[in-house]
């Protein structure tokens, strides 16, 4: 996590050398990320509130280099597939990006294509405390709708996919017997979480 904060400061600071503008953006939105298998058990991850910011820098007339943080705190229902017992779990999730924005257009309404890598975090809000960083990747589609230069709105589609490189897959660490289980999928993405979120873009010359 220290490496990956020194990257991006690094990012930003050699960026904001050739900005032309920046834009912050608080967003809200709602996260679709469904079921996961594990073989011992499915987990079905609840569709949750969104909330989080972006941080954008213009580094040439219509591209953008920009941060963004996001979490929600959905609930996991586990189905054991031994017994078929069902629990409950709350959880929460968080995704740190670093990412290269692109627009189509110069006009009021502002199509944009974005991609994104970073990490994301995932924890039960539980005594066992199970905590896990995945490596992780965002593709995105959206539009800016400015009403004047420096007020206007952001509407996206994404979905944030997190990734194993180590042999087994992303799981989430609770069962019926509270925090732990494990799991030994191949290499993949078992769970994507699917985003539409919404902002108010607060655009700033340099």
């Amino acid at each position: 996590m220290k490496k990956f904060i020194a990257i991006v400061a690094f990012l930003i600071s050699a960026t904001s050398l050739f900005a032309q503008y920046y834009e912050i953006t608080p967003l809200a939105g709602y996260t679709f990320s469904g079921e996961a298998d594990n073989g011992y058990g499915t987990y079905d991850i609840e569709n949750a509130f969104l909330y989080g910011g972006r941080l954008d820098v213009q580094i040439t007339d219509f591209s953008y280099v920009g941060l963004s943080y996001r979490r929600n705190d959905p609930t996991v229902s586990f189905l054991d597939a031994s017994d078929q017992s069902t629990s409950d779990h709350k959880t929460g999730t968080a995704h740190y990006m670093v990412g290269f924005l692109h627009e189509f257009g110069d006009k009021k309404v502002k199509p944009f294509g974005l991609i994104s890598a970073g990490t994301s975090r995932y924890w039960t809000k539980s005594a066992t405390d199970y905590r896990q960083w995945f490596f992780s990747t965002e593709f995105g589609l959206g539009a800016k709708i400015f009403i004047n230069e420096n007020l206007g709105l952001r509407l996206q589609a994404a979905v944030t996919t997190p990734w194993d490189f180590a042999g087994g897959g992303m799981y989430w660490g609770v069962g019926t017997g509270g925090g732990g289980g494990s799991a030994n999928l191949t290499f993949g993405i078992p769970v994507a979480h699917w985003d539409l979120s919404a902002g108010i873009i607060i655009r700033m010359r340099d």
